[in-house]
């Protein structure tokens, strides 16, 4: 994937370098409860299943996404924006540029799973063109919460 470069701001996002791990695990830490660990988020640099982009300004870490592509269906796993940077379009650049390297590979489908009362990241997601297709009762544990799966087409599928 090359580098995206926003005119608007001076965010880039790119994909994933080993530079990046240790931020990327860090942020993971703060803002989940059952975070991937420094070596899982490691492991995805070398496996070409994954796509895990950045959006950074300068040399700061302001969010991550990562994408688990198989075949035509693919799984966002991990979304996160870091908490100053919440609610300024972090999310939604980094989704849009998942969306676009995924339709590279081939993807039409992408799921994912959100916390039920994540209402903020629900809202984020219905606005990008989600649609929840089931729930999953107690899937989050620390709290445990139930999930809804939502799902996302591409357009000319």
């Amino acid at each position: 994937m090359r580098e995206v470069v926003s005119l608007e701001t001076t965010w880039i996002i790119r994909q994933m370098a080993e530079e990046d791990v240790a931020a990327v695990a860090a942020l993971e830490a703060e803002s989940f409860s059952r975070p991937w660990s420094h070596d899982a988020f490691y492991k995805t640099l070398s496996d070409d299943n994954y796509i895990v982009l950045v959006l950074k300004e300068a040399e700061t870490l302001l969010g991550y996404c990562v994408l688990l592509c198989t075949g035509e269906e693919a799984d966002i796993t991990n979304v996160c924006t870091c908490p100053a940077a919440r609610g300024k379009g972090v999310a939604t650049a980094l989704l849009s540029a998942l969306f676009a390297a995924g339709q590279a590979r081939g993807v039409t489908d992408f799921f994912l799973e959100v916390r039920e009362g994540n209402a903020p990241a629900r809202r984020l997601y219905e606005k990008l063109g989600f649609e929840v297709i089931g729930l999953r009762k107690n899937y989050y544990e620390e709290p445990k919460e139930n999930a809804v799966l939502m799902k996302y087409e591409a357009e000319g599928k």
